[in-house]
């Protein structure tokens, strides 16, 4: 009896051990979500936003991983791709090595980025491992693929003559985010669509105006465990209980995607996603 437990219970903790580092990390997920945002231009409604974040591309993350991302984004005719950081592996304490990793991220991640479409095009912010190798390398990769990497800085939407703003700020981690400077890139009479890699920045942006915040960074917490929740977030305002989704916040709306990858290949409770947001027109 007791040889039978004791194989038992070695078999379940090799297929928990196969679960959490050989199917979760790639159990890829499209997570589709209607979105009501206050004072919507009207030619807006239904307008889509794709949000890919956290490639974290690199030795311990197949490249399909992030072909099937692209896929699942295009599959869903987006009007706008967001791109939230951390494209690649980096080590913050060794920015040489961090470096060699990134030169295979731009070589590698570069071609499958480049079939994203929208009508739109591709915007971007950097995050805090893009800053580990080269936030300014990292940038003109992106812009050399055409996508728009928006560093504190504010993008003007137009449909039909009707204008919807989405500002990018920098990692809060890396980059210098105050209230202050957030506020100076929103205009409080057009509604504003704030993108940040660090969920925390969420903290700056009480702002008129601002009617949705959306972030990466925390990987759902990577590791979920039922009623205790994540083990880590590395954030303030995403929670053991609400380490992505909606994120309560005393601030502005807030969506923090669990991403795409990881730096450590493991998931367990918070599988990888890619979301599509839909813009809806609040109701009074």
């Amino acid at each position: 009896m007791l040889v039978a437990l004791v194989l038992f219970a070695a078999i379940a903790l090799g297929a928990l051990v196969w679960h959490v580092i050989a199917f979760a990390p790639g159990d890829l997920r499209l997570t589709l979500h209607d979105v009501a945002i206050p004072d919507l231009p009207p030619a807006f409604e239904g307008y889509r936003l794709a949000i890919l974040t956290d490639f974290h591309h690199g030795p311990q993350q197949p490249l399909e991983r992030a072909e099937r991302a692209v896929a699942f984004a295009n599959s869903q005719a987006p009007d706008l791709v967001v791109l939230l950081g951390d494209y690649g592996t980096s080590e913050g304490m060794m920015p040489g090595l961090s470096r060699r990793y990134y030169q295979r991220t731009y070589a590698e991640l570069g071609p499958a980025l480049q079939k994203l479409r929208a009508r739109d095009g591709v915007v971007a912010v950097i995050g805090n491992h893009d800053h580990y190798a080269s936030a300014d390398e990292t940038a003109s990769w992106l812009g050399a693929l055409g996508v728009r990497v928006l560093r504190g800085e504010r993008l003007e939407l137009a449909v039909d003559g009707q204008v919807l703003h989405v500002v990018g700020i920098p990692d809060l981690w890396e980059g210098e985010v105050s209230t202050a400077s957030v506020a100076a890139l929103v205009d409080h009479q057009t509604p504003t669509i704030i993108l940040s890699h660090h969920p925390d920045a969420v903290q700056h942006c009480a702002h008129p105006g601002v009617h949705l915040v959306l972030s990466g960074h925390t990987h759902g917490g990577q590791v979920v465990l039922p009623w205790i929740g994540a083990l880590v977030t590395r954030s303030e305002v995403c929670t053991r209980q609400h380490p992505a989704g909606w994120v309560p916040n005393p601030h502005a709306r807030l969506f923090v995607s669990r991403g795409i990858g990881t730096q450590i290949p493991l998931r367990f409770g918070a599988p990888p996603e890619v979301v599509v947001l839909t813009l809806r027109a609040a109701r009074d």
